[in-house]
């Protein structure tokens, strides 16, 4: 990096270090002015236009604005600093400049995120979790875990999201934590270890957000993880925000709960608590047996989706409809926007994508990003001019047969080949992708009646027609 851009990225950490000064007790008005000043600090036109948005929504009086005045008011001082300066300046301001180099230089779009699962043990046995079947006496070294942050940083990206297992069961996770000061993390937990000296200890990090999982209420929660473990995680959410911590939750969306995690009970108890992220991801047919009877139908994924709009307008809360919104992110983001590490070392393209065909212990990052398998995945991105069919496991298996096939990667778990090679689970997946693409068919056409989507339709044309690269 030249004198310029050095002057320039410090210049952007003080201006940003100044406002967080100001956070406690901003106004609208202030909080107004903080997204022009984001407009003038953004380093790419998409981050601008992201601020404009931001800006309007404020000035309408959005529940976004209750939200931010949460975020910001009610924040432990340093984990209020650590997520201004950490995220948002380090990563996303300085970051989104550095992504985008990369992809001149190199030729594709590096990833935006990394997911890294350092250990696979855990203390409970949940049933469909896609971590179950691997090798739980595998743990990545903290030597391995900082070569994965070094190289990221130096493809633009200074945000890991931790996964397992159970994070902390990971015997040096707090150590991790603190080598790396200057990156943002989020932790997915069950919320059964965090003890008070925990919480403790993220409080004085302050780069750790805590995603806690949810089925929804104690009967749905404690019925696929164990007794008692519901009124844990509502302890700790407790406990999390009186300490100040930025937290949040994620819910792995079945047949049987999809009604129930997106009433308004259920997140009007989540504000009440706290929340101030919500994470949904569907059921996946993965493991050792995978089967698509647990996973939400058709119709309740389109609900999801109802909901989720509603949510997003009426309540005080950010929430992530992983699959419902691909059409912010042009589809499928596997190998693109994100890439996980797992505690293998095995670099997947997605949590739910068991296949690999680097190890991080033997290469690198770079070297995985520009193999055959993720090049193969990421050529093909979007799948679908439908952007409400992302993806390659559920919606588009086709794709995942013919990356294996073509691009013969290795299946990271025992069973992760059954996807391709099992008929019934074949069968299986080709009715559930028929019978979404049918349904979803009415639902991308109203949008486009509705000009909605227009910058990412006008991305999808460029990137089939060549003229972008990701």
């Amino acid at each position: 990096m030249g004198t310029e851009g050095f002057v320039g990225n410090f210049i952007k950490r003080m201006t940003v270090k100044e406002i967080v000064k100001r956070l406690p007790n901003a106004s609208k008005e202030n909080l107004i002015k903080m997204t022009k000043m984001a407009e003038k600090l953004a380093t790419i036109p998409q981050d601008r236009e992201k601020a404009v948005i931001v800006r309007e929504m404020f000035e309408k009086g959005h529940p976004s604005l209750i939200y931010a005045l949460k975020v910001l008011g009610k924040l432990h001082p340093n984990c209020r600093n650590k997520f201004a300066i950490n995220l948002v300046v380090n990563h996303l301001l300085i970051g989104n400049g550095a992504r985008e180099n990369f992809r001149k230089k190199e030729g594709f779009q590096p990833p935006a995120s990394v997911l890294i699962s350092p250990s696979m043990k855990c203390n409970l046995r949940c049933q469909g979790c896609y971590a179950a079947d691997y090798v739980r006496e595998d743990d990545l070294s903290l030597e391995i875990l900082d070569k994965i942050v070094k190289e990221s940083k130096e493809i633009g990206n200074s945000f890991f999201t931790i996964l397992g297992g159970e994070p902390f069961m990971y015997p040096h996770i707090f150590e991790f934590f603190g080598r790396h000061p200057d990156c943002y993390f989020q932790a997915y937990t069950n919320g059964t270890l965090l003890t008070d000296e925990v919480m403790k200890k993220l409080v004085k990090l302050g780069n750790v957000a805590l995603m806690f999982s949810l089925e929804g209420f104690e009967k749905g929660t404690d019925a696929r993880r164990a007794p008692g473990v519901y009124k844990k995680v509502m302890d700790a959410m407790d406990r999390a925000r009186e300490a100040g911590l930025l937290f949040g939750f994620s819910c792995y969306v079945t047949k049987n709960n999809v009604e129930e995690i997106v009433s308004d009970e259920f997140i009007d108890m989540l504000v009440d608590k706290g929340a101030m992220i919500g994470w949904y991801f569907l059921c996946m047919p993965v493991g050792k047996n995978p089967t698509t009877d647990f996973m939400p139908t058709p119709q309740q994924r389109l609900h999801l989706k109802i909901r989720r709009d509603y949510i997003r307008d009426n309540k005080p809360l950010f929430i992530i409809d992983f699959w419902n919104d691909a059409p912010f992110v042009r589809g499928c983001i596997a190998g693109r926007q994100f890439i996980h590490v797992n505690s293998r070392g095995d670099i997947e393209p997605c949590i739910f994508l068991h296949y690999a065909s680097h190890n991080i212990k033997t290469a690198t990052l770079k070297d995985a990003l520009k193999s055959l398998f993720f090049r193969f995945i990421k050529k093909r991105q979007p799948y679908d001019e439908n952007l409400y069919l992302p993806c390659t496991i559920i919606d588009n298996p086709q794709v995942l047969r013919e990356a294996v096939e073509k691009t013969l990667p290795y299946p990271t778990h025992e069973g992760a080949a059954d996807l391709v090679n099992n008929q019934d689970i074949r069968g299986q997946l080709d009715k559930y992708a028929s019978e979404v693409r049918n349904l979803y068919a009415k639902v991308w056409a109203e949008d486009v009646k509705n000009d909605m989507w227009k910058t990412t339709r006008e991305e999808t044309r460029l990137k089939r027609e060549g003229k972008i690269v990701d």
